[in-house]
């Protein structure tokens, strides 16, 4: 084999190694996204917990405190109290499954999206460095 022949397998072969590297960090990129949206997920299930939490100490105190007024704590407003408590804990526990659906599709769309840009460019890259290679090889290059 002669020099150009060696300089035309080492450009392939430095493509070919480019292109693993590049298709890796495309999927490296696409796990990355995937354990964001994962998190954000598990974020929000916190939340919630600590929502529910909150409600919960929240209506036992209003049970307590209208129980020592000598009110039954389904009488009334201690009862519109609560109902409105549990209302808008309802709510805010919507919204945030909503906007945490949303961002966690975000995030692993984004994913998809680099991790697809990189394998494109991968190819690209082997098929560039390829024709290089054998342009190379066939004395067509310098």
């Amino acid at each position: 084999m002669g020099a150009k022949g060696a300089a035309a397998v080492g450009m392939a072969g430095v493509s070919l190694l480019q292109f693993g590297l590049q298709r890796s960090a495309a999927e490296i990129e696409r796990a990355e996204a995937e354990t964001s949206a994962n998190a954000e997920e598990l974020g929000a299930k916190q939340r919630e917990a600590d929502r529910k939490g909150r409600l919960s100490a929240a209506l036992a105190s209003q049970n307590a405190e209208a129980g020592a007024k000598g009110v039954a704590a389904f009488e009334g407003s201690p009862l519109a109290i609560m109902d409105a408590d549990i209302a808008l804990e309802q709510e805010a526990t919507q919204r945030d499954v909503f906007q945490t659906k949303l961002k966690s599709e975000a995030l692993r769309s984004s994913g998809k999206i680099r991790g697809r840009h990189s394998k494109i460019g991968a190819n690209i890259g082997l098929l560039s460095g390829v024709g290089s290679a054998a342009m190379v090889g066939w004395g067509g290059g310098k």
